[in-house]
């Protein structure tokens, strides 16, 4: 196996030096690419590999350059050419984007660095989670740290269709390789070919592994048997492999709903926490009014929603809390939550805590959660806020709207397109802007905006009077971009923004009642930490 071993790797030298002279005069050039590579905090890197290559042609750019002690990095001698970029560093997830080089051109590319400490979706939110899995597999395997790679592969694994599998599990055997199990290595490159028999990758390191071990005839017994097999017998066999893959959830956590809990009729002043029905809508929940802010028309709506958002409020079910210390002359506000998951309570003392000491009552629409097309989560939020101001006083300068996770991304489209209704937003672990705002370790890319921007007096209204907190925890995978929209909001004359980082916190961990109350204090009394 050693001699093996060297005679490959001798190959592989000699095929890159002969690709890096030919490809020499390619890539070489007047024009230069130059950066910098912070962290999520914005403190440099130092000593983080920098590679480009044209993006054409992926094996062919000029030689790899580290980063400086304040992050910076420089390669000149480059053609005018579109560059994929790949940056490293010890401890982060790799950043991969692409750049644009041209001749005279001196800007700064500064790629922030995400780290490899942060805890990844625990099910699968979107289509980005699956690509975070796979990010943070691939750099964990790189960096040697292979139980905890295989732990990302296996939650996409169980997220993606089988075609997508092969790819996965070719990785999935890396980690076993390395680790010295062999045997493992062998029964997950079978499972990936009998997803895909085809897949000539696959066929390559199976059979390359068993002839290394001197087994050469078992793998052509092995491929030999898998062309004979039908559909129905592969499936048969995929299924036998899959019996060890985690079971990974898509779509938001589905929490005990207490659906047990009765719903009651509106009395007004009751205190404590109660569930109830309301019959009476807001005057600001028209779906057409509500169409024009979102940008859409009522042909999209429908093509998507069979009920065209259309809904009977006497079949929805609120939460409510009202701390105990409520009464009509006492100043309280209102707080309006939405909800990732079907839930519209809170089951956290931390959170009852904060409401208590900032004199806020909580309401949330039940079946509100990320599962819900957006236009019914805007439309309960409005008639939560306008039932419960009948029911209670509270103080129209103290109504605010709130959410965690995909609830935070309404949360911040809420707070700007009806104002008029909400002096504030607290997107907790999830937000979204009006803008495209770059994704800041992926050169190149952008998050869309999230909802469209308000008309320019509306959002010069907003700028100066609404208040906006944007809390995320340390270890976060929605912490780059909390931080980057926090930094836009600044940046476009927002007037009163509060970020705040919970330390060692993931998406999953509680905010602490000393967080949630700073942020209801800057919410509901204007003083800025």
């Amino acid at each position: 196996m050693g001699r093996y071993l060297r005679r490959f790797l001798a190959f592989l030298i000699l095929q890159v030096l002969l690709v890096t002279v030919a490809g020499a005069q390619i890539w070489a050039g007047q024009a230069e690419v130059r950066g910098v590579v912070p962290d999520l905090d914005e403190a440099p890197i130092t000593g983080a590999e920098v590679t480009l290559n044209l993006a054409d042609q992926p094996d062919v750019g000029p030689r790899s350059v580290e980063t400086d002690n304040r992050g910076r990095w420089r390669i000149g001698g480059l053609a005018d050419a579109r560059w994929n970029l790949v940056i490293k560093a010890r401890d982060f997830i790799a950043a991969e984007g692409w750049v644009q080089s041209s001749i005279g051109r001196t800007e700064v590319i500064e790629v922030w660095m995400r780290p490899l400490a942060e805890v990844t979706a625990a099910f699968a939110e979107s289509p980005s989670s699956v690509l975070r899995w796979l990010e943070k597999g691939n750099t964990l395997l790189e960096q040697g740290q292979y139980q905890a790679a295989r732990e990302e592969y296996e939650k996409a694994l169980g997220a993606v269709s089988r075609t997508s599998w092969a790819k996965i599990l070719q990785s999935m055997a890396r980690t076993y390789y390395l680790e010295g199990d062999l045997e493992t290595a062998i029964r997950t490159l079978q499972w990936a070919l009998v997803v895909d028999p085809a897949d000539p990758i696959s066929t390559q390191l199976y059979s390359n592994l068993l002839e290394q071990m001197g087994r050469g005839s078992e793998a052509a017994k092995f491929l030999s048997e898998l062309q004979t097999k039908t559909p129905i017998e592969l499936e048969e066999l995929t299924n036998q492999y899959s019996t060890v893959l985690p079971q990974v959830q898509a779509g938001s956590p589905s929490p005990t709903d207490h659906s047990e809990v009765p719903v009651e009729e509106p009395r007004a002043g009751r205190t404590g926490s109660y569930r109830v029905r309301f019959v009476e809508k807001s005057p600001q929940a028209s779906l057409e009014v509500l169409l024009q802010r979102l940008d859409l028309d009522l042909a999209q709506v429908e093509a998507v929603d069979p009920a065209g958002g259309s809904y009977d409020l006497e079949g929805e079910s609120f939460r409510v809390f009202v701390p105990s210390s409520y009464s009509p002359e006492a100043d309280f506000g209102l707080f309006v939550w939405i909800s990732p998951t079907p839930l519209g309570g809170f089951v956290s003392p931390e959170m009852q805590q904060a409401l208590e000491a900032s004199r806020l009552i909580w309401v949330g629409a039940d079946r509100a959660g990320n599962g819900r097309a957006r236009w019914y989560r805007y439309l309960l939020a409005l008639d939560a806020a306008h039932n419960i101001r009948q029911l209670y006083s509270v103080d129209e300068e103290r109504v605010f709207v709130g959410g965690y996770s995909g609830g935070g991304r309404v949360t911040s489209g809420l707070a700007m397109l009806y104002s008029e209704v909400f002096r504030g937003g607290f997107s907790m672990s999830g937000c979204d802007y009006s803008e495209r705002l770059p994704v800041p370790d992926k050169p190149g890319a952008h998050w869309p905006p999230g909802f469209p921007a308000p008309s320019n007096r509306v959002l010069r209204e907003v700028k100066s009077s609404s208040r906006f907190v944007l809390l995320a925890g340390e270890l976060d995978f929605n912490r780059a971009q909390t931080r980057k929209t926090y930094l836009k909001m600044l940046d476009e004359g927002f007037e009163h923004v509060l970020y705040l980082q919970v330390p060692g916190a993931s998406h999953y961990d509680r905010p602490d009642e000393e967080t949630l109350t700073q942020g209801f204090h800057f919410l509901t009394s204007g003083s800025e930490e």
